[in-house]
């Protein structure tokens, strides 16, 4: 072994260097000179600090966002309790293979009911038999079951519709509940609906809009051709290839306690007569149990729209709209 003092010997060029270990002695070294070495390590150092800096004091504020969104936005709606509901378990269709569980909220409605003109007596039964005189021919046959729902647009805002069973096809209403008149129609035939989800309504992961915690139905139309890029991104039309639907508000209210008039509000009634009435129509019908994806990322009208339910017909102040 060679000895050297660490004080005396040395020579005047010399001026400091950089010992590095390497587990693999096959490694070639890094740098010949050990001043670069040691430079690049400080500003290595010196970046990392830098960044880390920047990373707390500038983005950490705007990662914070959809949390923030997440706990104000939907706040007054109360907890959610996870018990999975009835899905359409109760028809014979086939179920996919997958384990996720559909989501049964319990939502706390502060606001009168009474705000909503569809929970005053006799309401609906006069809507659905105006509907039913005006909009029904021999052909179609009776209304055997009707039900108010939410219905999702493809732009993710709530609407107030009237649904209407017939032995052939389910009637889709836009009606008034204020003037008492109708104001849109559309017949969907049970032949004409190709599959059926039956899930939680979820966003895309990079959305900030946070999920409903709520589940839903969305009927999957026959189509000629595929949506182009203008009608789906047309927030007016009517005519997409799918439907989705969730619970009507007032089915959580405390005080919605008749159970005929709540069975309306009923998606899960729904969901099991929309099943069965098409599985009559089609027998390989494919119904599924899968999450719901609203495409909607940022989507802040959607979002002031529904958190106002401006899509119910219902009294606000010194109006009612």
């Amino acid at each position: 072994m060679i000895e050297m003092a660490l004080e005396e010997d040395l020579p005047e060029e010399f001026k400091g260097c950089s010992l590095r270990i390497h587990p693999d002695r096959s490694d070639p070294p890094k740098s010949p000179n050990p001043d670069v070495d040691r430079i690049d390590n400080v500003s290595d150092i010196n970046n990392q600090s830098q960044n880390y800096h920047w990373r707390n004091t500038f983005m950490a504020p705007l990662s914070s966002i959809p949390n923030k969104i997440t706990e104000t936005i939907w706040s007054s709606k109360g907890s959610k309790d996870e018990t999975p509901p009835p899905t359409a378990t109760s028809t014979t269709a086939p179920q996919s293979s997958s384990n996720e569980k559909c989501i049964q909220p319990s939502i706390i409605i502060k606001e009168d009911p009474n705000n909503f003109f569809t929970f005053r007596d006799g309401v609906i039964e006069r809507a659905v038999k105006e509907c039913t005189a005006h909009l029904l021919d021999e052909t179609e046959g009776p209304v055997y079951a009707s039900f108010l729902l939410t219905q999702i647009n493809h732009w993710d805002t709530d609407k107030e519709r009237l649904l209407m069973m017939t032995a052939k096809n389910l009637i889709l209403v836009k009606y008034d509940f204020i003037a008492l008149r109708r104001l849109g129609c559309r017949k969907i035939m049970f032949s004409d609906i190709e599959g059926i989800v039956v899930g939680n309504l979820v966003y895309p992961s990079g959305s900030l809009i946070p999920d409903r915690n709520m589940k839903g139905i969305r009927l999957l139309l026959k189509q000629d051709k595929p949506d182009s890029f203008a009608s789906k991104w047309n927030p007016f039309n009517s005519e997409v290839h799918f439907l989705t639907f969730t619970y009507h508000p007032l089915y959580y209210h405390k005080d919605c306690a008749d159970e005929r008039l709540r069975s309306v509000y009923n998606l899960d009634l729904f969901i099991e007569n929309i099943c069965l009435s098409v599985q009559k129509w089609k027998e390989n019908i494919v119904i599924l149990q899968h999450n719901i994806l609203l495409e909607n990322y940022v989507g802040l009208g959607s979002v002031i729209h529904n958190r106002h339910s401006l899509g119910f017909f219902k009294v606000r102040g010194k109006f009612s709209f």
